[in-house]
């Protein structure tokens, strides 16, 4: 079980207790499991428990909260460490033995929640579902259905977004849009750079020309330090919304030091995209690791005939930069300093020497060599590819591998013309020997514009909140878009059907390996990406060596660092 998933199983509990203790006269405080609740919750969110804050989430009097700490301690479920050369304070922690209790506790409450509602399968094993999704709701979503009270005819909401699937459905149906909310929407799309162009231009506008822009999950650092887009949390909490139901990753993508920015609407993981076809061919199976990679690039490389064993996205500048810092996390390691927080990493806040660059690593180097290496069985254009050529070469049967984005799986899912259609298996980033499975998260969250007038606001979010609902997620991707961030969306038959991708996303989501850290969302993200675009992109053409490329990202990004001051 994920990390993500233990938490929501604490909140189900305690939530639960609450009834009992608080509610009703049915049963009483228990102080033991208060304490072992906090600490288990402290823990997985990496933060410090403190023997005063264990003995007053405990909820009775202080002598007997620290009669129930000195048992957990003896009886080895929590451990009692000095935080000072002085030992005079002391910090606590859950044991090994309390941390294994507390998983067989939930996976035995999952198996029992699961077996209730019909989760489970027929010889008891826990069915495939995440704790918390929306499972309870029709398995099959209706037709979007209109807005009771509609936004009005007498305005225009005009959306900005970028030119990808979900946004063309939108653009492509309007008029229905306009019926389905009881206004004039206008949908105003344009391509990744020029859309963070225009986001930022907006934002020097006196009053906003957009309700609502699309934003890439890792501009959100950017757009809400510099307050180009507002954070949603006051909007949240009166409405009493709900994320469970969204996968983790795109949800807290759209987060910026604890502070919501915006609503998943089409996020996407990078996989590797694998001919299946063409594996069982050569007797090989699909890659785990980075090594597996390597072997099937150079078994499958035909280059005569037409063939290569893996197209790249090597081009100069944000494509190569965006391929190494994505294989760097196959490597284990994020490209800047971000605290560890299990076996993830904590992008929620992001502060001082995390920003610090991490280029003089083992991991480091070892993902410079992994890339070299799989230039000489690439495709040949693979230097000056971006993200439509590449996939491109891929449908047009060219290669036999390419890493890409699952949402443009769509240029060979539903063209029956490419040779790869119908012979994809997708596979979650291979990762390096001892590093674990990594695929990350991007895509596209609706924000707000900072802007905006107080009657304004109102119409956006309730836009927003009608645009991220799950019968339009569906929506759009009977439409081509082949990409949900809601269980409840993935797990409609119909859905399913449009794609196997949509099952393979939703079960890595599950299993905790769509992450964001990979793309740290931070404000000089673009500057990192102009600097790796640069000197990873001479080291490919071997203009220059692995330690100078290295060397010299190291030294520029750290110079950037220092210059807006974080450390």
């Amino acid at each position: 079980m994920t990390r993500e998933e233990l938490l929501r199983i604490l909140t189900f509990v305690d939530s639960n207790r609450e009834i009992s203790e608080k509610h009703t006269a049915l049963a009483t405080v228990d102080p033991r499991w208060n304490i072992i609740s906090y600490a288990m919750r402290r823990h997985l969110e990496g933060k410090l428990l403190t023997v005063t804050s264990a003995a007053m989430a405990a909820e009775v009097p202080y002598g007997t909260a620290m009669r129930r700490i000195s048992d957990l301690i003896d009886e080895g479920l929590l451990l009692k460490r000095p935080k000072s050369k002085s030992g005079k304070s002391f910090s606590l922690h859950p044991t090994r033995k309390l941390i294994k209790e507390f998983e067989s506790f939930a996976m035995q409450l999952k198996m029992m929640v699961g077996n209730t509602f019909g989760f489970t399968t027929g010889d008891g094993e826990i069915g495939d579902f995440y704790f918390g999704g929306y499972y309870m709701a029709s398995r099959i979503l209706p037709y979007p259905n209109a807005m009771q009270t509609g936004v009005g005819f007498d305005r225009t909401v005009r959306i900005l977004g970028p030119i990808d699937p979900t946004f063309k459905t939108l653009e492509q149906y309007s008029s229905n849009l306009d019926e389905l909310c009881g206004t004039n929407v206008e949908i105003v799309t344009l391509p990744l750079d020029q859309l963070h162009d225009e986001i930022m231009e907006n934002a020097r506008r006196k009053v906003s020309k957009y309700d609502l822009v699309a934003v890439d999950l890792p501009w959100i650092g950017q757009l809400a330090t510099q307050e180009v887009i507002q954070p949603l949390d006051d909007l949240l909490q009166d409405a009493r919304y709900n994320p469970s139901d969204f996968h983790n990753a795109a949800y807290r993508g759209s987060c910026w030091n604890e502070h919501q920015y915006g609503l998943p609407i089409q996020p996407t993981a990078e996989l590797l995209f694998c001919r299946g076809d063409l594996f069982a061919e050569a007797g090989l199976s699909v890659p785990k690791t980075t090594d597996d990679v390597l072997l099937a690039a150079r078994v499958l490389h035909r280059a005569g005939f037409n063939l290569s064993g893996i197209v790249m996205n090597y081009g100069r500048g944000t494509p190569v930069a965006h391929t190494f810092i994505q294989s760097l996390a196959d490597f284990g390691q994020p490209i800047i300093n971000l605290t560890p927080l299990g076996d993830e990493f904590d992008v929620a806040v992001i502060d001082k020497e995390n920003y610090r660059p991490q280029l003089h690593t083992d991991a480091a180097r070892e993902t410079a060599e992994f890339l070299l290496e799989l230039a000489e069985f690439s495709h040949k254009e693979s230097m000056v590819c971006n993200w439509d050529r590449r996939i491109g070469i891929f449908s047009r049967g060219e290669a036999a591998m390419t890493y890409g984005w699952s949402i443009r799986a769509a240029a060979f899912e539903l063209n029956e013309d490419s040779p790869a259609h119908g012979n994809v298996e997708f596979v979650p980033h291979p990762h390096a020997p001892g590093a674990r499975t990594v695929s990350p998260i991007g895509g596209f969250s609706l924000a707000m514009p900072a802007a905006l007038e107080p009657q304004r606001r109102t119409t956006s979010w309730k836009m927003m909140e009608y645009l991220t609902r799950p019968e339009m997620l569906k929506w759009y991707v009977l439409n081509g878009n082949l990409t949900s961030p809601r269980f409840s969306t993935s797990a409609d038959p119909e859905v399913q059907a449009s794609s196997k991708i949509i099952a393979q996303v939703d079960g890595m989501e599950r299993r905790g390996e769509l992450q964001t850290w990979p793309r740290p969302p931070i404000p000089e993200f673009s500057d990192v990406l102009g600097v790796l675009g640069d000197e990873i992109h001479m080291m490919l053409q071997r203009t220059q060596s692995v330690e100078e490329a290295l060397r010299n990202s190291q030294n520029r990004i750290d110079a950037i660092m220092r210059e807006n001051g974080h450390y």
